[in-house]
């Protein structure tokens, strides 16, 4: 234990840059966003006992819409850590509950979103700086809260983000023959039913699947040991961000994909984020903004436009300082210029109160919709009497630190430094809690690779029996634990493409309605085999792995395609009092190694009748064939 704190101690003492953790909370917020957004579009065949028959108890609407509020306000740095601790609450209620419609990146969501409740992700980039900068900064001094975090922000995202997921995806790959016979990249790819992509030009190259595959295992092997070292971080990162974009194009998992490279970016090094920050930069602002340097209402409105203004369009000069130095305005009188807002722009052009305002908002593109909206009348001439309003007060009463009731506050410190102890500071405390937090971490992921099929061969190969009373009790130790760990921090088991994801996964299942007309396939699958547009994420999940199933449990296939025509039907303003749904398969060869345009082969299949399933009076009748014996 002492080690390991002497060796946080030292991670925690290492300082860097935040704008990596900024740009990777806007970019994971985001795709949380996203894949909430669609657990919102399918709430009612996710959660309903029927979709919009039998409705669930509790309504999901709301609470959904307020989850997608609090990552808006993440994604935005406001108020992040009350909506980190709301987020993850969320996540609980949502992603540790779904059963049959969960897949693998809600467990990378959990675990995530409990280190965010802690770490620092706020500090660039955010409303909580600017917050900062108004509350601490006066007509004198500008407050400028400090850009450095601990690097441990970074470690341990990435560490609970991937390096976890990784290591105990290695004890699934190392006993599948898929992979260690170098198809662990190509069959996933090749299976008509899973992937959603016809990337044949590559899957043809066989020598190309069969190296992506072993660098596949490499990554996930060494990532969790090697990743904190400098050397290794640009080769990991360009590795990692490759694979997971192949993910991005080849399955119909697309946040899965895009979140793993939201975490691969705190591997990005600070000083490229520096050099991209000052590359958008402008070297000569568009325009230069003349205000009162003895005004704090001016200091203000200067400090909130220069922090969103992170492409430096907007130079300000103050007043009393530079105005005499500007020909532009040598005919305005100082008290004009201090009564009235004056911008220069670029080109000489001189712009006048809201006319200003117009202009920057222009240049910054979070403020942009305000300037489209100045340039509609309307709106125009309503900014202009309140600009006007505020103006004539100013005239009358100038706005000072006194009477505007500004109060300077000293600087925020540090709070490490506060003892506790004698001997014991704030910042020993949090290093010990982390310290002790890393160890509980490996124990719940050692206990969770107990389940993995590396850990069932070596017991096999020992000689211990699953019910032997040695293992019985393990697994009452054991399985109460895993559960907890699961739910509360997603640190689970990552069965990923193995083995018996594609044994036996031979068919291809369809559902059409039968139309007056004609027939309407329903977005499940598509007349040509391939994914149809529901297929997304946790619904993908839902008929790919669990009702048209490589080993087709003929119950779950029932009830899955009474949800799909229900939930369907209703989105068509199809009436279940009468309706008939066509039920089809196409039979494939299984794939057992590796051949030339096994996807296209799949989807040249014809398709064969499956049977049918009926709705009468909202009843649903299904007559569905063994499709395993057709």
């Amino acid at each position: 234990m002492k080690k390991i704190k002497q060796i946080f101690t030292t991670a925690y003492n290492k300082k860097v840059d935040s704008i990596g953790l900024a740009i990777f909370r806007i970019c994971f917020s985001f795709v949380l966003l996203c894949d909430v957004f669609q657990l919102f579009r399918f709430r009612h065949l996710i959660f309903d006992k029927v979709p919009y028959l039998i409705p669930s108890e509790i309504d999901f609407t709301v609470p959904i819409i307020l989850w997608m509020i609090t990552l808006v306000f993440i994604f935005f740095g406001l108020f992040t850590r009350t909506a980190s601790i709301l987020n993850y609450i969320f996540s609980l209620i949502f992603l540790s509950t779904i059963d049959t419609y969960e897949y693998h990146m809600y467990y990378i969501y959990m675990g995530v979103s409990f280190i965010l409740m802690f770490a620092r992700i706020s500090k660039r980039l955010s409303l909580d700086t600017l917050f900062l900068k108004l509350k601490y900064s006066n007509t004198r001094v500008t407050y400028n809260p400090p850009k450095k975090t601990s690097v441990l922000s970074y470690y341990i995202i990435l560490f609970v983000g991937i390096g976890l997921v990784y290591f105990d995806s290695i004890f699934y790959k190392f006993a599948s023959q898929m992979w260690l016979n170098g198809l662990g990249v190509w069959l996933p790819s090749s299976v008509a039913q899973i992937t959603n992509t016809d990337s044949s030009l590559i899957l043809n190259q066989k020598w190309l699947v069969i190296f992506l595959n072993y660098l596949t295992l490499a990554i996930e092997t060494l990532f969790i040991f090697v990743f904190f070292r400098k050397k290794w971080r640009v080769p990991l990162l360009l590795i990692g961000m490759g694979l997971h974009l192949g993910i991005v194009i080849q399955f119909p998992i697309p946040w899965f994909g895009l979140g793993f490279c939201s975490l691969y970016l705190l591997m990005v090094p600070i000083k490229c984020w520096k050099a991209v920050m000052n590359f958008i930069r402008f070297k000569n602002p568009k325009l230069t903004f003349f205000y009162d340097q003895q005004c704090p209402l001016c200091n203000r409105t200067k400090i909130i436009i220069e922090h969103l203004d992170v492409f430096n369009a907007i130079q300000f000069k103050g007043v009393q300082t530079y105005a005499s130095d500007e020909i532009m305005l040598k005919n305005k009188s100082m008290d004009d210029l201090l009564d009235n807002i004056y911008s220069v722009s670029k080109d000489g052009k001189v712009y006048e109160g809201v006319d200003t305002y117009r202009q920057v908002f222009l240049k910054i593109p979070l403020l942009f919709i305000f300037s489209i909206l100045l340039f509609i009348p309307g709106f125009y001439h309503i900014g202009k009497y309140i600009y006007k309003l505020v103006a004539k007060n100013r005239f009358v009463d100038r706005c000072t630190e006194d009477n505007c009731g500004f109060k300077p506050s000293n600087f925020p410190v540090n709070n490490d430094s506060i003892k506790l102890t004698k001997t014991f500071t704030l910042k020993d405390l949090k290093i010990t809690i982390i310290s002790f937090g890393f160890i509980c971490l490996i124990l719940l992921q050692f206990n969770v690779i107990t389940h993995s099929l590396v850990w069932n061969k070596m017991k096999t190969s020992i000689g211990l029996a699953e019910h032997s009373i040695l293992i019985k009790y393990l697994n009452k130790v054991s399985d109460p634990i895993y559960n907890l760990s699961k739910v509360f921090f997603g640190i689970t088991t990552h069965a990923v493409f193995i083995d018996s994801h594609f044994e036996e996964y031979n068919h291809t299942i369809a559902v059409l309605y039968r139309g007056k007309n004609k027939d309407i396939w329903l977005p499940i699958t598509n007349n040509d085999g391939s994914l149809g547009a529901w297929q997304i994420g946790p619904v993908w999940a839902k008929w790919g792995f669990r009702a048209n199933a490589p080993k087709i449990d003929a119950i779950k296939l029932e009830l899955s395609i009474r949800d799909f025509t229900s939930f369907w039907a209703h989105k068509n303003n199809i009436s279940l009092d009468d309706a008939v749904f066509l039920i089809k398969v196409k039979k494939n060869d299984n794939l057992s190694g590796w051949e030339e345009n096994a996807l296209r082969n799949q989807l040249k299949q014809p398709w064969i009748e499956g049977g049918t399933v009926k709705w009468v009076n909202k009843k649903f009748i299904p007559n569905i064939m063994d499709i395993e014996s057709l």
